[in-house]
Parts: C-alpha cells; sequence; structure tokens
C-alpha cells in the first residue's frame, strides 16, 4: 500500500492507517501502522481468521490539519470485499477528494 499527496504529489508520511472486521454489530480493529517517508505501509500481518470484507480507515484529518488545511473529509474509509496482504494498493489522498486503486497480480 502506498498513500500519495495529490495536491503536492508527494509520498504522506505519518499517516495512521487502521484495518477493521466486521464483528457482531460494529467493527473491530484487527491491525493498525504509518505510512514512512516513502508514503509506504509495510503489508499488515493479519491473523489467519481474518476473511474479508475488510475496512481500511485513513485519519486524515491530523495530517491535513498539520499541513495547515482544512480537509473535507476527517478520516476515508474504504471497505474490500476481500483483501490480499501482498496486493499493491495505491491510494492519493487530498483536502476535498481521494482515489483508491487495487491492482490485480
Amino acid at each position: 500500500m502506498c498513500v500519495s499527496d495529490g495536491t503536492n504529489g508527494r509520498p504522506v508520511d505519518g499517516l495512521l492507517i487502521r484495518i477493521e472486521r466486521p464483528r457482531l454489530d460494529e467493527w473491530q480493529t484487527v491491525w493498525h501502522g504509518l505510512t514512512g517517508s516513502d508514503g509506504r505501509l509495510d503489508r499488515p500481518s493479519l491473523p489467519e481468521d481474518t476473511p474479508g470484507p475488510l475496512r481500511l480507515i485513513l485519519e486524515t484529518d491530523r495530517y491535513f490539519t498539520t499541513l495547515g488545511m482544512r480537509p473535507f473529509y476527517s478520516h476515508i474509509s474504504v471497505v474490500f470485499a476481500e483483501w490480499e496482504t501482498d496486493q499493491e494498493i495505491p491510494i492519493v489522498i487530498a483536502p476535498h477528494g481521494y482515489a483508491v486503486c487495487a491492482v490485480g497480480q
């Protein structure tokens, strides 16, 4: 997974990302981490019993606020029907929008 800032064309450093799965009537965090200076997130090591769907949460509010911008989204939430941890997922974020793609293998 790689996150880029669409406003300046740079990798997003220090963005908190969570991965959650449904559990009864709520979502349970199964992994969390921060992007590095290259915008990449180490491959999450999810428990063996983590079938889809999975929800990816990007905490964008703090990131854009530290850059002096007011984001429209406090966070971005994307639900995947299935997700392979070795699948490349490029993400572009901006204060008023985002794009998420899954690159097939």
